[in-house]
């Protein structure tokens, strides 16, 4: 099987490299051994451009603009800008994983002066690659200007926007600050890219499964200095070319049994919601089994943010949050959230709201012990379902977004049936991104089986910010209980593997 590749775009006007010396970083970047010869080189490149800064001008305290040209002038740059900082240390995760990579500086395709140039070689960069890591800076929490012209770029282009179906994208933000609008803008680039049809991962579960690679450098040459931004962005790199890989191994693998496509009925009034959804789904019995699994059934409570979650180290079938009453709904179905292959979380906002019944918060507050638990949902398609009555204006979309990303997750184009008088105004459109859904959640379901290992221990956990869960997964007992934990989910997926794989790949052969 040949290494995926994945490609980084560095989007800032005072990226360093273009050109050859784009080339260079990628070349650099795959000579790096080890995590000390990678922080040793960003710290270097990262004074050479601020030295770089103080040669243009700055120790005379000149104007930035002047700076600036003066800058422009010595052509090829040194060093490292942030964003590139932050960039070279995605792919350097991403080539952790297994992955080639590739560079190409945005401000050589979109100038700040001048038309953009060279787009068909942009473009045919694009469509090899499997995957697209984008760094950008931040500017009043959205991305710059050059992120911006790639994206519609893609937008504009229809050879493009079907090439990229399917791929992977990931992003990079560097603020002036630590809350610099960082996520904000991660997850706005992330919107974009999955409505052009791309799927979209944010960081790995070793630094806690967010939106993506976030860094603050208040100044030129600051990044390096932020090393929990630089583990965010690693961990990025290290995401998208562990799905990436899974997806290419699903080349050579093909599910035999049915897809199980899982819609959570979150929230719905007199079962509209759930009525129109099982009139949509595809659900054939052979290809794909469309399962429901009513929320609103019985009584879901709050979290209410215990100190230790989950409660203890077990089994995936175990239920492990401190709520324990019978009549509470996630007690009686937690064993059905375990096996599904795409989930799809199902939701109805009506303009008028008597009557309405939602779990969806409450839900999402629970699924904090599956996510603790070693991200139980990891590698699952998600794509929400909304069917929103026009001028309901409700931003669910981009909430069951933002919520599903961090269990682990790889999150396709989000669903949205304008209703209007009691009718689906845009059916076609829902029913053609089902089938696509469908389409796609086998193919990462067959990398996934085709893929199954004892990696499965680096989705453990990584409490940051939770210093008594931090202590007490440290103990023995602890330590023993969760590696026992794996082995038996690695046994479970196992076994999923034989049984359900067509072709049975290497990836499966070592494992078991």
């Amino acid at each position: 099987m040949s290494k995926p590749l994945i490609l980084g775009l560095s989007a800032s006007l005072r990226n360093a490299r273009s050109s050859a010396g784009g080339h260079r970083l990628k070349d650099e970047v795959e000579a790096l051994e080890s995590r000390d010869d990678l922080d040793r080189y960003l710290a270097e490149r990262a004074n050479e451009h601020l030295d770089q800064f103080v040669a243009a001008g700055r120790k005379e305290g000149l104007p930035f603009d002047e700076i600036y040209r003066n800058l422009q002038k010595t052509g090829d740059l040194k060093g490292l800008s942030n964003s590139e900082i932050c960039l070279a240390a995605g792919l350097w995760g991403a080539i952790s994983k297994g992955a080639a990579i590739d560079h190409i500086p945005l401000p050589d395709h979109f100038p700040a002066n001048g038309e953009p140039k060279d787009l068909d070689k942009l473009k045919a960069a694009l469509l090899r690659a499997d995957g697209i890591v984008l760094s950008t800076p931040v500017y009043f929490g959205d991305r710059g200007s050059l992120a911006q012209q790639l994206i519609e770029f893609i937008r504009a282009d229809d050879e493009l926007r079907e090439g990229l179906d399917g791929k992977l994208f990931a992003g990079l933000a560097v603020g002036a600050k630590r809350n610099g609008g960082q996520e904000t803008t991660l997850i706005y680039a992330l919107m974009d890219m999955l409505n052009a049809g791309m799927l979209g991962v944010g960081n790995d579960s070793e630094t806690t499964s967010q939106y993506g690679g976030t860094a603050h450098a208040g100044d030129v040459g600051t990044a390096p200095k932020d090393k929990y931004g630089i583990d965010t962005c690693i961990g990025t790199g290290r995401r998208i070319a562990s799905v990436a890989v899974k997806l290419s191994a699903a080349r050579d693998a093909a599910l035999s049994s049915a897809l199980r496509a899982d819609y959570w009925i979150l929230q719905d009034r007199d079962g509209t919601a759930a009525s129109l959804a099982a009139k949509l789904a595809p659900n054939d019995g052979k290809a794909v089994n469309a399962n429901q699994i009513d929320m609103l059934c019985d009584e879901i409570r709050p979290c209410i943010a215990c100190d230790i979650c989950p409660i203890h180290v077990g089994p995936d079938e175990e239920y492990r949050c401190i709520i324990k009453r019978k009549e509470d709904g996630l007690t009686k179905i937690h064993e059905q959230l375990l096996d599904a292959d795409v989930i799809v979380p199902v939701l109805y906002s009506p303009k008028d709201r008597k009557g309405l019944q939602s779990h969806y918060q409450q839900f999402m507050e629970r699924t904090r012990y599956l996510r603790r638990g070693d991200y139980v949902f990891t590698d699952r398609l998600v794509a929400p379902l909304i069917f929103a009555e026009i001028g309901s204006n409700e931003s669910l979309d981009i909430r069951v977004m933002t919520s599903m990303i961090r269990h682990h997750t790889v999150i396709a184009r989000p669903m949205v049936a304008w209703i209007h008088d009691g009718k689906i105004l845009n059916e076609s459109e829902i029913r053609a991104d089902l089938d696509r859904l469908t389409r796609l959640g086998k193919v990462l379901a067959a990398g996934d089986l085709a893929t199954v290992r004892l990696e499965l221990m680096e989705t453990q956990y990584q409490p940051v910010g939770y210093v008594l869960a931090s202590e007490k997964d440290k103990e023995n007992k602890t330590m023993t209980a969760r590696e026992k934990a794996v082995e038996l989910r690695l046994a479970r997926r196992q076994d999923q593997a034989i049984k359900r794989l067509a072709t049975t790949a290497a990836g499966v052969k070592t494992a078991s």
